[in-house]
């Protein structure tokens, strides 16, 4: 099926009794795709969660869109052209009917069943977001030198610009509770990696602290990375382009009635 990301986000409405929606959005990995899919919908049905994975190719051209087909529980949003992962993420929480919305990155690099323990946790404590830190004491990572590097020159930045007890704004793996998600997402507006950020901000703006971290394991990646010097310095820009929203209160609750 083809689809365009809307131009602008907008609140969702639940329209089912599915708990748990987890969108996946993509640009070019290959057939890795597919399996991280299938992982997904294998561990959440192996814990009997009621759920639904929406996948959203943000314009791939390698043709791994078409590789979903036909797998129930999965709906696939084919983009004609790519405008970032928070664009893709914004489709697919439109899309999204769960009680709880998550994501997570489909290029293999994360298990798909850190989802089913990140729900655990939000069950059972009730918590608006639950989210991947890989700084959290029992997480494990196998990711390269030179990326733990500007993991951590990152999110540095991001703790002296915005003052977060966040540690780890990026990795992509989250569950938000839909009532959270709803509020905040009419005030973001990244349409890229910087998205992630934009979330946390948004949150702490409205008085959302119950965010809980969780450990997770980072493996190799099996497909390419997107993370490009490119698209780093892009992320730095929005970044800055986050902190002058927050300091002209865009993301203050009397924001949204403006």
């Amino acid at each position: 099926m083809n689809a365009t990301a809307v131009a602008a986000p907008a609140a969702i409405v639940r329209r089912s009794a599915v708990e748990l929606s987890v969108v996946v959005p993509f640009f070019n990995p290959g057939p890795v795709v597919r399996r991280t899919v299938e992982q997904l919908v294998a561990c959440l049905t192996e814990a009997g969660v009621a759920f639904e994975v929406i996948a959203v190719s943000d314009g791939s051209t390698d043709g791994s869109a078409a590789l979903l087909a036909g797998m129930a529980n999965v709906t696939v949003l084919d983009n004609p052209v790519n405008q970032g992962k928070g664009a893709a993420l914004h489709q697919g929480f439109a899309a999204a009917n769960g009680a709880w919305v998550g994501f997570i990155d489909a290029d293999g690099d994360i298990d798909p069943r850190h989802l089913v323990d990140y729900l655990t946790l939000a069950r059972t404590g009730g918590h608006a977001m639950v989210y991947a830190d890989k700084r959290h004491t029992a997480s494990v990572s196998g990711a390269g030198r030179a990326r733990k590097l500007i993991s951590v020159s990152y999110s540095t930045l991001v703790t002296a610009m915005f003052g977060l007890t966040v540690r780890d704004t990026q990795t992509g793996c989250k569950i938000i509770r839909r009532d959270v998600l709803t509020e905040v997402l009419p005030r973001l507006r990244e349409r890229r990696f910087a998205f992630d950020l934009e979330l946390f901000v948004a949150t702490n703006a409205a008085g959302i602290t119950d965010l809980h971290a969780a450990p997770v394991r980072l493996e190799t990646r099996v497909a390419g990375s997107t993370v490009t010097t490119k698209s780093i310095v892009r992320t730095i820009r929005d970044t800055f382009t986050i902190y002058g929203r927050r300091r002209a209160n865009h993301y203050a609750v009397y924001a949204l009635a403006a």
